[in-house]
């Protein structure tokens, strides 16, 4: 009796298994073909093969984009939600918002929220849609590695393509690489990050708050590419990381909101070739208003709050409509890429 236990009981197995590839095989002929902008983390599994860990934007999703009456479900691990996404620019999809129940007539994908306690006091939920690890063949995951660089050099995003069903199950199809890649250097930071930690010697310079870095955006393709930083680098910003703070930012400088695309603010970058900036986020162009949870309000530079808090330098390039007349336009790369992850300590992620 008892083997027989035991056969069912593969055979169950294998019936699941049979499901599950069959319900994939489906999917990614008939499925909706989308691409994701992503970057890869961390490889390899040692029982499957080479593969790549993969990150979204919308695996952590901020309170603003969250649309469900009972949102204390969020936090309970494996609650069921679906991540409405729609087109973007340069062939990509992007994520709009969060939703527990099934959307109408929208492409959507299907995930099931984290057990996260640090994202309590941020409103933030954590969500896994089951494209988080790309598998590819023995040897290649070393090769993605090489490629989209390390956390001290230059990072170059995969583009994820998706085959996605009508119940919101995606399929990872295939993936290339973005044509533009970008590199995060601390130029300075304040190991210390007090004002009050200067030697008692008043000739000695009191240390800047907040970190000093270069950008450095290079052209990793093979033909012509512009990259567009009007008016005081306008084509940066910075961001906080979601689900590392309780205190929400908001920038104080809103004189890039003025400025104009003109054609002394294009960039030309051919194949290899890059455009660096540095950004002195003690500057009052980066300066932010900070709530905390009690609701007390602060501004000055980032460095003056939170010590710990990630942030990110975010490449965004303009809108079509601010693009319209000019002559180079059909060569701008248009997207947004972001920095590796780094706080005011200096610490990179």
């Amino acid at each position: 009796m008892r083997r027989y236990l035991v056969l069912l009981a593969i055979i169950i197995q294998l019936a699941v298994l049979g499901y599950m590839a069959g319900k994939r095989e489906i999917i990614l002929a008939t499925g909706k073909h989308i691409s994701l902008q992503t970057a890869p983390i961390d490889p390899r599994d040692p029982f499957r093969g080479d593969y790549v860990r993969l990150s979204y934007p919308f695996n952590t999703v901020s309170q603003e984009v969250i649309h469900v009456e009972a949102k204390q479900k969020l936090y309970e691990k494996g609650y069921q939600v679906y991540a409405v996404m729609k087109p973007s620019i340069n062939h990509l999809y992007a994520f709009d918002y969060l939703t527990d129940t099934k959307p109408e007539n929208q492409l959507f994908i299907k995930g099931r929220t984290t057990s996260r306690r640090w994202n309590l006091g941020t409103g933030a939920v954590g969500v896994k849609y089951g494209l988080e690890q790309l598998y590819v063949e023995q040897g290649k995951g070393s090769q993605i590695e090489r490629i989209r660089g390390n956390r001290s050099g230059l990072q170059v995003p995969m583009e994820v393509q998706l085959a996605v069903g009508t119940d919101g199950t995606a399929v990872i199809r295939d993936y290339q690489w973005s044509k533009l890649g970008m590199q995060l250097e601390i130029l300075r930071f304040n190991r210390g990050n007090r004002r009050n930690s200067r030697s008692q010697d008043a000739d000695m310079p009191i240390p800047e708050l907040s970190p000093k870095l270069k950008i450095t955006l290079k052209n990793v393709s093979n033909m012509q590419l512009i990259v567009v930083d009007p008016g005081n680098h306008c084509g940066f910003k910075l961001k906080p990381v979601l689900n590392w703070s309780i205190t929400t930012y908001t920038p104080l400088d809103t004189s890039c909101q003025l400025v104009t695309v003109s054609d002394n603010s294009l960039k030309i970058l051919k194949p290899d070739q890059i455009y660096q900036v540095e950004l002195d986020l003690g500057l009052p162009r980066w300066h932010m208003l900070f709530k905390d949870s009690q609701g007390i309000i602060k501004q000055g530079e980032i460095g003056s709050v939170d010590n710990n808090q990630m942030f990110r330098i975010v490449y965004q390039s303009p809108g079509s409509e601010q693009l319209s007349g000019l002559s180079s336009a059909p060569s701008i790369w248009l997207g947004t890429l972001a920095s590796r992850a780094f706080n005011v300590r200096g610490r990179i992620d």
